[in-house]
């Protein structure tokens, strides 16, 4: 008769069985995940890997989970590798995956896209943080590698455009496992030497090479920087998470410093023209005060009143000689016609009369005008052309 097992003995023994399967030691298993747990104490994550047809239950510890460089998600598909084990407990068995990586695209391809999203919803890439660029900087400080390449092109393009700029290099690392850190900590330093611009960056590479700035470290660095941060990353088609958290994003690092400083002879031409537009404009501003002045000293001048009163004298003079010339001319025709009245008037004289051998009588002083008038014994006065005598009447 066979022994009776336990639950437990039978539980445990399937356990080491399945145990010793080499078969089912470090297995690859593709599937999708679903009900994924990521257990806020323990660390570890907790799902179902399932296909069309099956499921799975499966765990992942966290010395593991803490190794991935993505966060596992329900819907997403994956290739874990893992070993069968039974849970003793319940009797079921269950994977006890190692290591995962995305079916069909690049665990650091997937990570990357899920940083951006994570830092976009926290608002580290709004455009309302951002700083605008000075436009004219005197302190422009670079973060890269002094054996870049790219940091003469820059340094060239800088000294061509804007040689009024004060240029420092801030070393660091661009590449390999310290380079966030050398990057941050360069980004930092150079935030506090009072830079009016920083440019962060390093020529071109793989995806691989580039991975410094699309770390979470360098993207928050560079958005908490005080300084502006013009980002230069790699060739025009890179694009870093470095790059949307930086105040300008430039597609190659000669671009950033085409795009950091203006051109000076660009900026001598606009002064040159300010200086034009002021001088003619102070120019005419000054003619039209001296015309103004012009007109005002007119007016006062006809205001004063020594001006006034030789106008007026002036006048005076002018209207006494009309008055005298119609005066004279007035005077001579009244002597002509007073002429012209007096012998005809002379005409009409009774000295005429007289002359002709007529004479007046007059009586008591009146001219008699009839012999009515005179009685015998009158006596009256007979005035003659050459003189009068005294008569009486008979």
């Amino acid at each position: 008769m066979s022994a009776v097992l336990t639950v437990s003995q039978l539980n445990r023994y399937i356990a080491f069985k399945l145990k010793e399967d080499k078969n089912l030691n470090g297995k690859l298993i593709r599937g999708e995940i679903s009900n994924f747990t990521n257990h806020a104490k323990s660390g570890h994550f907790y799902f179902t890997l399932k296909d069309c047809e099956s499921s799975v239950k499966a765990v992942m510890f966290r010395d593991m989970a803490s190794r991935l460089p993505f966060m596992p998600k329900s819907g997403m598909k994956v290739i874990v590798s893992a070993d069968v084990r039974v849970y003793e407990r319940d009797g079921v068995y269950q994977l006890y995956v190692t290591d995962m990586q995305p079916d069909g695209a690049g665990a650091l391809y997937l990570a990357l896209e899920q940083l951006k999203e994570r830092l976009a919803l926290e608002g580290v890439f709004d455009e309302s943080r951002k700083k605008p660029l000075p436009a004219m900087p005197k302190k422009i400080g670079i973060v890269t590698s002094t054996d870049a390449a790219a940091l003469q092109d820059m340094l060239n393009i800088l000294a061509r455009r804007y040689p009024i700029a004060e240029v420092t290099v801030f070393p660091a690392a661009v590449q390999g496992e310290n380079a966030p850190d050398s990057i941050c900590k360069a980004v930092g330093y150079a935030d506090k030497r009072g830079m009016d611009l920083l440019i962060c960056g390093r020529g071109g590479g793989s995806f691989e090479d580039l991975s410094a700035f699309n770390t979470e470290a360098v993207a928050r660095c560079i958005q908490g920087c005080s300084t502006p941060v013009v980002s230069a990353v790699g060739h025009e088609t890179d694009f870093t998470v470095a790059d949307m958290a930086a105040d300008l994003r430039a597609p190659t690092p000669s671009a950033a410093a085409e795009l950091a400083v203006p051109d000076t002879a660009f900026l001598y031409g606009r002064l040159n023209a300010f200086e034009k537009a002021l001088t003619d404009g102070f120019l005419n501003r000054l003619d039209e005060k001296y015309r103004r002045l012009e007109n005002a000293e007119k007016r006062i001048k006809a205001l004063d009143p020594k001006e006034r009163a030789q106008r007026l004298k002036e006048k005076f003079t002018q209207a006494e000689k009309r008055l005298t010339a119609a005066y004279t001319i007035k005077l001579r025709e009244c002597g002509g016609l007073l002429a012209e009245k007096t012998a005809a008037l002379d005409g009409f004289s009774p000295l005429k009369t007289l002359i002709r051998g007529y004479s007046l009588v007059y009586k008591d002083e009146k001219l008699v005008n009839s012999a009515v008038e005179l009685f015998s014994g009158d006596r009256v006065d007979i005035r003659l052309s050459d003189g009068a005598v005294s008569a009486v009447i008979d």
